[in-house]
């Protein structure tokens, strides 16, 4: 299990293509798939601005059949040479002059990822990056065959990894969000929400001091940099590593805070609740 908590995001532009006016290229970065941007036409190249320290990236609810990811941007570094021809470090010159970083341009790198909607799940994209340190860019051209090109939220960011669900008590309860009220005049009141999962969901996780031995990241991890720093902020969960991303990707939140039990003298069974947002 994945979990993406820590966004690094500085930005997003509209490289190629022109937004609607009411749906601006903007809307990928709320928290609400159903505020997306939206183009003019079916087609657009979205410019995600980005630390460089992201691990791995997302995309949520659009209705494109096909998206190419490339990270188009790495910012090359010079130091310059000193009277000897020796690199300069950081710092100052023999002049006592600071040294400054140059951009040397635009340095296009492989493709990173090619995406074809393969099922009823539209628009979820999942992909990992190499850190890189410096800042880039991250192109991604979206193309919809036949309607007007939709995306909802776009999301990158450093990564947690915890061990696979426990899949004997794995739930999935879909909930009707919509109000269905009858008023007094006696005349219904109905105002569709939408349908989205509930999922109540069990990992073990190390509760001992330091980090787990296995390489996970502990119930500390969960608790400092997601349960406290972000509360019920939405943020990318990948539920399984082994199973389709396409079902058990999810963009959604703590629907309550997790209650945890000791298991054995040094981990927690930990249960998570989620709720998806669409």
């Amino acid at each position: 299990m994945k979990i993406i908590y820590n966004s690094t995001i500085l930005g997003v532009e509209l490289q190629t293509g022109s937004a609607d006016i009411e749906y601006p290229v903007e809307n990928v970065l709320n928290e609400y798939p159903r505020k997306p941007f939206r183009a003019i036409g079916s087609t657009a190249t979205l410019r995600v601005l980005e630390t460089g320290t992201a691990q791995a990236f997302a995309l949520w609810a659009t209705n494109a059949d096909s998206v190419t990811i490339m990270s188009v941007f790495d910012v090359s570094i010079l130091f310059g040479s000193d009277e000897n021809g020796a690199t300069i470090q950081a710092g100052t010159d023999e002049n006592g002059d600071t040294v400054e970083l140059s951009d040397l341009g635009d340095v296009d790198e492989p493709l990173e990822y090619t995406y074809v909607k393969q099922n009823e799940n539209n628009g979820f994209v999942y992909i990992e990056f190499e850190v890189r340190g410096l800042q880039r860019s991250i192109d991604i051209t979206c193309e919809s065959f036949g309607q007007t090109l939709e995306v909802g939220v776009i999301d990158a960011g450093e990564v947690m990894r915890f061990r696979e669900m426990e899949r004997e008590p794995y739930q999935e309860t879909p909930r009707d969000f919509s109000v269905d009220q009858e008023l007094q005049s006696g005349n219904p009141y109905y105002v569709d929400l939408g349908r989205s999962r509930v999922i109540p969901l069990y990992v073990i996780m190390w509760a001992g001091d330091g980090d787990d031995p296995a390489g996970f990241g502990s119930w500390w991890d969960f608790y400092y940099k997601y349960v406290k720093a972000l509360g019920k902020t939405p943020r990318t969960w990948l539920l399984s590593e082994s199973l389709s991303s396409a079902n058990y990707g999810v963009w959604g939140r703590l629907d309550e805070m997790p209650k945890t039990a000791m298991h054995g003298n040094s981990h927690k069974f930990v249960a998570i609740k989620l709720r998806e947002i669409n």
